[in-house]
Parts: C-alpha cells; sequence; structure tokens
C-alpha cells in the first residue's frame, strides 16, 4: 500500500504547484525570443539633389532622378528582418535593404552635373544604388501581457552611389558616400486579441558633423495575425526618408531620397 499512498501524495502535490503557477503567455511579439520576417514591399521613390564640383564654374542643378534622368519612381522589392530578445526586456533588431536603379534617357533640360553638362540632345546612361543595414536595439520600458513599449537607439550603415554617363561625348561624373548614422528609437506592440497585434514603430535623428549634415526618419506599422503558434502573417506600412548633404569633399552633393509604401510579411518566431 505503500507505493500507491506515495504516487497519490506526488500526484496530489503536483497538480497544487501546476494550480499555483500562472498560465503562460500567449505566442505573440511580446513573448517571442527569436524572429525572421520575409516581406515583399511595393512602393514609391522619390530621389533628388545636385552634384557640384569646385573646378566647374556654376554649381550642380538642382534635379529629380526621375523626373530629370528617367529612373522609374517604382519599387518592388523583397526585405529581411531579424529579431533577437537578449534579456526578457532587451531586443535587437537587424534588417537589410536596397534599392538598385538605372535608365537611359535624356533630360528634359541643361544640367549641370558636377564637372559636366548633360543636353537635352544627349542619350544620359544613370545609376542610383542605395544599400543600407540598420541594427537597433531597445529596452521595454512597459511591457504587460498586451502591451510593451521599448526606447532605444538605432545604427545604420548606409552606402550611396550615383553616376551619370554620356558615351558619345566619353563624359561622366559620379558622387558617392559611406559611413554610419545614428538614431533614436521608439518600439511598440498592443495584442487586439490572441491572435491578432498591433505593431509600430519610429527612429528619427538629424546631424551636423565637419560641414556634413544627414537626417533619418523611418516609420513603420503593421497589424500580424497569428495562424500558428511560429508562424504569423501580416500587413504594414513602411516610410523612410533620408538627407545626406556632404560639403567637405570634391565633388560635393546633396542627396534626398523618400520611400513609402505596404508590405506583405511573414513571420517565424519561437
Amino acid at each position: 500500500m505503500r507505493p500507491l499512498y506515495y504516487s497519490i501524495v506526488l500526484l496530489t502535490a503536483s497538480a497544487v504547484v501546476t494550480a499555483q503557477q500562472p498560465p503562460a503567455p500567449p505566442p505573440s511579439p511580446i513573448s517571442d525570443h527569436f524572429a525572421a520576417r520575409a516581406s515583399y514591399y511595393v512602393g514609391k521613390i522619390s530621389t533628388d539633389g545636385h552634384v557640384t564640383d569646385t573646378n566647374a564654374a556654376v554649381p550642380g542643378t538642382q534635379i529629380s532622378m526621375e523626373n530629370d534622368l528617367g529612373l522609374t519612381p517604382d519599387v518592388h522589392q523583397g526585405r529581411v528582418e531579424f529579431m533577437f530578445r537578449m534579456r526578457e526586456r532587451l531586443r535587437m533588431r537587424v534588417d537589410m535593404w536596397e534599392v538598385n536603379r538605372s535608365a537611359l534617357a535624356s533630360p528634359p533640360i541643361t544640367i549641370q552635373y558636377g564637372n559636366i553638362v548633360l543636353l537635352p540632345t544627349d542619350l544620359v546612361t544613370s545609376t542610383f544604388d542605395w544599400r543600407q543595414i540598420d541594427m537597433t536595439g531597445t529596452y521595454s520600458l512597459l511591457q504587460q501581457k498586451r502591451f510593451e513599449l521599448g526606447l532605444g537607439l538605432g545604427l545604420h550603415l548606409i552606402q550611396a552611389s550615383t553616376d551619370a554617363r554620356v558615351y558619345a561625348r566619353a563624359v561622366h561624373e559620379s558622387f558617392d558616400g559611406a559611413g554610419p548614422f545614428g538614431t533614436v528609437a521608439l518600439d511598440g506592440t498592443f495584442l487586439i486579441t490572441r491572435r491578432f497585434s498591433f505593431n509600430a514603430r519610429a527612429q528619427y535623428m538629424s546631424l551636423n558633423v565637419n560641414s556634413n549634415s544627414g537626417k533619418l526618419g523611418d516609420y513603420h506599422a503593421d497589424v500580424q495575425f497569428r495562424w500558428l503558434p511560429n508562424i504569423a502573417f501580416g500587413l504594414g506600412y513602411a516610410s523612410t526618408q533620408e538627407h545626406v548633404e556632404v560639403r567637405n569633399h570634391n565633388p560635393s552633393g546633396e542627396m534626398r531620397l523618400d520611400i513609402h509604401g505596404p508590405e506583405l510579411f511573414v513571420r517565424a518566431s519561437f
């Protein structure tokens, strides 16, 4: 009888301990420790600026890369994002994206582009490439079962280049730059129901260093549906505005990039 008695005691004690433990939180962006997201982004982009060479007689013409050099304003691309929760309240997000465009067109006006002049009679081959890696760490100041709000810092590694060539006259000019940029980040999640969540984040910074200036604003919002405990589908909207001005380099120049649009994504997590 003793083995049976001991078994009953152990089962009873186990049931009491289990009853006292709080239920596990439902799978959600708040409880995820790792997540990988693949998205398809459909956006619009506008790029404008100028390239000025100190050897040229006049400064560079302010132009639109889409209207004056024929680059497409449409963006269709895939994006990848990873999230790591290193502590209960500490998260790291890493995402990568790039925009590569080229065109062959005649400008509608005469353009001073660095040390060359682009004429309406020229057939201009132009390129514009932008690559960016974002790393953002946030600490959750508020964290509840259905709500989380984090504040942190972002580091953005940016590489940009633009080039214009007229092969018939054997002239070309290029402008490029690369470097890191920091932002202040705000990141929040709200569980609407057990399966639906609303997520939003914003990052911004404006700096002036050594006669150069930069400004970056990145905003994102989405609604996710938790189809399975480890799989979610979502619909979101993203907007990024960036402004870079280089004055202590020859050629000097200015670039403004505005890209925005909706995205569909699938998110795997645990």
